[in-house]
């Protein structure tokens, strides 16, 4: 079930992926048709905060030969890995598989999570959910191995495997279970130290400390219901589900010792407070993808608890999650595929598209600030800090400046296998403005603008 509702939201959402999507998507094509580990072939850069969703997706690429489509196989991948996961834990606690029928179907209709289709959201649920299943399987080595994966996935999921620690099969195992996700995840931080001069992303220093604005991650939420009321709670009540069933699972297990209830209250309720907890402090800006992994953690807790619960709790609990996949699947039916249900793009993926038909073959022009769809399109090299790594040397220099001594030896050892990169000089640049002649955008962001393009400035190289 979990691979058909994976092939329905490929067909749903192809044509209205987000631009961090088409990032992705431009790392996948760099290295499955050159070799490149870049958004832009010619250059290799370091902004894929997702290695194994890139790596997965450029496998795909060269099968099917188009990125667009490898989305589409790796969703119904992950959404199949996550059905498998939660019929595991299910089997091994004694519960009924419907309980994991209901999570596949409420989480394959989450408003938020299906805007995030073409990035590793899904993905990184699934591995979550299979971290789950490992522990209650009692088997630390493979749960070892898939929390390397989950690391890989992107690096601030390795709060769920500290978490994972306070699962009793785990916990009594920690080495086993330590040193098996050392092992498939540090090859490839060494690989990236060495060969693309950092050991984590450099989207950690583009995005921690940023906020749009009076919104950050920890009130972002709220900014999203009032642009997009329906998607968000749709989005956050199954969450708030979880929240409360973990609060009771986790009495009962304390009260009962009951290890491997305890264990997921661990893994997927710990590991969510402990995500939001860590982007809380990175202080990031509220990138609706950024709330996936813990309110797709919640939603397992909450869906899957309620077996445990006494049985008008459960029957109401069944009941509720079963109109919520009712109403948001008549929400997303209803929906206009122009953009996603939850968007902070400036412009939809067409208007993106028709302004890169309007650069000159071979030119070199900079972003507007959003880069994936232009650069996925545009017969064109496409730069910023995302594409062009000697457009990173200034803020690498001015965070460690600005850094205390702890961070900024942290930074030293990070960068000190990267040598000096010149910026690639553009000529042109994209630009949103109302006044130009260009591709007309309106968004909840940019309202009655235009994107074009217009000659760079004298420090566009710099």
């Amino acid at each position: 079930m979990g691979a058909a509702i994976g092939v329905s939201l490929g067909a749903l959402t192809h044509r209205s992926l987000i631009d961090d999507a088409y990032i992705t998507m431009d790392y996948a094509r760099s290295l499955a048709e050159h070799g490149v580990w870049g958004l832009e072939p010619g250059l290799v850069s370091n902004t894929a905060t997702s290695p194994l969703n890139v790596l997965l997706l450029a496998l795909f690429t060269l099968v099917t030969g188009s990125p667009v489509v490898a989305v589409v196989v790796l969703l119904t991948f992950s959404m199949a890995l996550l059905g498998a996961a939660v019929a595991g834990v299910c089997d091994h606690l004694g519960w009924s598989r419907w309980y994991g029928i209901a999570v596949l179907m409420l989480l394959g209709t989450s408003p938020l999570l299906v805007s995030t289709v073409g990035l590793e959201t899904y993905l990184a649920v699934a591995i979550v959910a299979a971290l789950a299943w490992a522990a209650t399987a009692r088997r630390p080595v493979l749960a070892g191995v898939v929390a390397g994966l989950l690391v890989l996935v992107r690096l601030d999921l390795v709060m769920f495997v500290i978490a994972a620690l306070a699962a009793p099969a785990l916990r009594r195992r920690a080495p086993r279970f330590l040193l098996a996700g050392v092992v498939v995840a540090l090859p490839w931080f060494v690989v990236s130290w060495v060969l693309l001069g950092s050991v984590v992303p450099d989207t950690l220093l583009l995005k921690a400390g940023d906020q749009w604005g009076p919104w950050t991650y920890l009130n972002g939420l709220l900014l999203y219901s009032r642009v997009y009321p329906a998607a968000t709670y749709l989005s956050v009540i199954p969450a708030g589900l979880g929240i409360v069933v973990g609060v009771i699972l986790l009495g009962r297990s304390i009260v009962r010792r009951a290890g491997q209830l305890g264990g997921l209250v661990a893994i997927w309720g710990g590991g969510a407070a402990l995500h939001v907890i860590a982007f809380i402090f990175l202080h990031t800006a509220p990138y609706h993808w950024y709330y996936g992994p813990a309110l797709g953690a919640a939603t397992l807790l909450g869906v899957l608890g309620l077996a445990e619960m006494p049985q008008v709790a459960r029957r109401l609990g069944l009941l509720g999650s079963g109109a919520l996949v009712v109403v948001a699947a008549i929400f997303l039916g209803k929906h206009a595929w122009v953009t996603a249900p939850i968007t902070t793009n400036w412009a939809t993926a067409d208007e993106y598209r028709a302004a890169a038909a309007l650069a000159p073959k071979g030119a070199v022009i900079t972003s507007p600030g959003e880069i994936g769809t232009l650069a996925y399109y545009c017969d064109c090299t496409v730069v910023d800090e995302f594409s062009d790594r000697g457009r990173m040397e200034t803020l690498i220099r001015d965070r460690a400046t600005a850094s205390g001594s702890v961070f900024r030896a942290l930074l030293k050892i990070n960068y000190a296998r990267l040598g000096p990169v010149s910026p690639l000089p553009a000529t042109l640049k994209f630009v949103v403005d109302p006044t130009i002649q260009g591709v007309p955008i309106a968004t909840p962001w940019h309202a009655r603008s235009a994107l074009g393009i217009r000659p760079a400035g004298p420090a566009s190289g710099a």
